[in-house]
């Protein structure tokens, strides 16, 4: 299983979440999202997550994604689950598909990407 992903990204986190769901493919994938401005000082935190099925795992997976600015940065963390197949743990590059999707669709406000 992959580990999370951090990135940086130019614009807001409600902005972020705009250009999201604007993307393709993002409302059929979509199961729950929320957004919340928290305090007076601009604090803005968005939340997703996403469902898609991939073939080659024959199951499906899901992707977390978290915008959020509480320390003055925009940040982005994508987390995958349930996309290994059996005791083995392995996802055939499903988790990896998935959070490119997102980056794709946000590649031109990333500022700084750090794995964790």
């Amino acid at each position: 299983m992959q580990k999370h992903i951090e990135f940086k990204i130019s614009v807001s986190p409600f902005e972020g979440a705009k250009i999201i769901l604007s993307a393709p493919n993002s409302k059929e994938d979509l199961v729950y999202w929320e957004h919340h401005l928290v305090g007076d000082d601009g604090k803005q935190i968005c939340t997703f997550i996403f469902e898609r099925y991939y073939h080659r795992t024959s199951g499906r997976a899901t992707l977390t994604v978290i915008l959020e600015n509480f320390d003055g940065e925009n940040k982005v963390r994508c987390i995958t689950s349930g996309s290994a197949e059996s005791i083995i743990n392995v996802d055939f590059g499903a988790s990896k598909n998935f959070v490119n999707w997102i980056k794709d669709v946000l590649k031109e406000y990333i500022l700084i990407e750090s794995g964790h």
